[in-house]
């Protein structure tokens, strides 16, 4: 198994969409459409976020990851993670997790006491309480935050994209026919 940095835009965009479609599902309305979207034009554009996947022996994707920059591309944060494998879910995501924070200035959210006790076992080992009983677990790489506060992270404006595609329909089908034909090529990706 190896880390593999997505920087081909063809295969990026592939693995978006179905890191987009893994982490929401298909009952999730328009915010995998949307966090697709705001990825690629915003994150992407501004290079302020990078993919990642780990693969197996033949490049066949086990896990990945999305990371997002702060305002300053100092610190990362775990923004999306999965496995669309579906085998191994807690041992590919965990062993990628791992891996990125041994190598990244990496931070992460749980939102409740397992998510806490994975990223544990992945080697986040210092946390601190955030707004709204969020935990956030920072990396082995990460800094000790500043005044106690971290650093702000860049983030696109998912309401705002929406009243685009309210009010821009041409916008939202380019968007849309974009993802369906990234995850119509994501199965005949190797990385």
């Amino acid at each position: 198994m190896k880390v593999v940095h997505v920087k081909d835009p063809d295969s990026r965009e592939a693995c978006l969409a179905q890191l987009c479609a893994d982490v929401y599902g298909q009952d999730a309305g328009l915010t995998p459409l949307v966090t697709f979207a705001g990825t690629l034009g915003v994150l992407f554009e501004q290079q302020a976020a990078r993919l990642f996947a780990l693969t197996g022996d033949e490049g066949q994707t086990l896990a990945m990851a999305l990371l997002s920059s702060d305002l300053d591309g100092k610190t990362m944060e775990l923004a999306m993670l999965s496995t669309p494998q579906g085998d191994g879910v807690q041992t590919h995501g965990r062993e990628l997790v791992k891996q990125l924070a041994a190598k990244a200035p990496l931070r992460v959210l749980a939102q409740d006491e397992a998510g806490e006790a994975f990223f544990k076992s992945a080697k986040i080992e210092r946390w601190i309480d955030a707004e709204g009983g969020t935990r956030v677990g920072l990396g082995p790489c990460h800094p000790e935050p500043a005044n106690g506060a971290l650093p702000k992270m860049v983030r696109f404006d998912g309401d705002g994209i929406v009243k685009t595609f309210k009010q821009q329909p041409e916008t939202f089908e380019t968007y849309k026919t974009r993802f369906l034909e990234a995850l119509e090529r994501y199965p005949r990706i190797t990385l």
